[in-house]
């Protein structure tokens, strides 16, 4: 494992500051000061110390959050971001996103220090499907269930995308599955058809559902069982 991540892992620091003051002597590795934090170290095997506190290494952290709206799924933004909604232990920790979430979308976010992990959920060959809620400005045509399972054609980025399901709850109400990540892909659904999406919340990310008891803003660490969902 790199030094940076064990360190990071243990929350005393966040990455870039622990590379900052890696250069200042601030790291002992088994008694020798190491500057480089992209070495590996066994967190089994080696004593490392940071700042002069021994580095205790722990399992990854995988957490479930009901993002709100008005909150960036980002890590550093001058804008609030998820990770400013974090208590003062998880911001802490080197922490990615899986599955990114427009800023006006609400719902199932995956935050987690496996870096792993977030790629397997994320990379759209793992055909791991994103199940949003949707309501739209207009009616929704009943015919677009065919026409989202054959792939819509994304006109202003001249691409097909792949197949979606779509499942229509409502007049005005969808459930629409997606297994890949484009920009604003769900909007552009509904936008290159001649409607507009305006409430969107992301509900399920493969076969993990959105715990209906955390509100708005919200987290819990996920469970074993909830992570045997994803087959790590």
């Amino acid at each position: 494992m790199r030094l940076d991540k064990m360190i990071g892992n243990s929350g005393l620091d966040s990455r870039k500051n622990i590379k900052r003051n890696a250069k200042k002597g601030a790291i002992i590795v088994n008694g020798e000061v190491v500057k480089d934090t992209s070495i590996d170290v066994d967190p089994d095997v080696d004593e490392v110390y940071y700042m002069g506190v021994p580095v205790d290494y722990f399992e990854n952290i995988y957490l479930m959050m009901n993002k709100p709206k008005g909150v960036l799924s980002a890590t550093v933004d001058r804008d609030e971001t998820v990770v400013d909604l974090l208590d003062d232990f998880y911001r802490n920790l080197d922490i990615g996103i899986a599955g990114r979430l427009d800023k006006d979308t609400r719902g199932l976010l995956i935050l987690s220090t496996d870096g792993k992990f977030i790629h397997k959920v994320t990379s759209p060959n793992s055909k791991i499907f994103k199940t949003y809620e949707v309501a739209t400005r207009d009616k929704i045509d009943p015919s677009l269930v065919e026409v989202f399972a054959e792939g819509v054609y994304i006109k202003e980025d001249d691409y097909t995308a792949r197949p979606a399901e779509l499942e229509i709850i409502d007049d005005k109400k969808a459930l629409v599955k997606v297994s890949e990540g484009k920009f604003h892909l769900v909007k552009r659904l509904f936008s290159n058809n001649d409607n507009e999406v305006v409430e969107l919340k992301r509900v399920a990310i493969g076969d993990l559902a959105l715990d209906v008891h955390l509100a708005e803003g919200e987290y819990r660490e996920l469970s074993e069982e909830e992570l045997g969902l994803f087959d790590l």
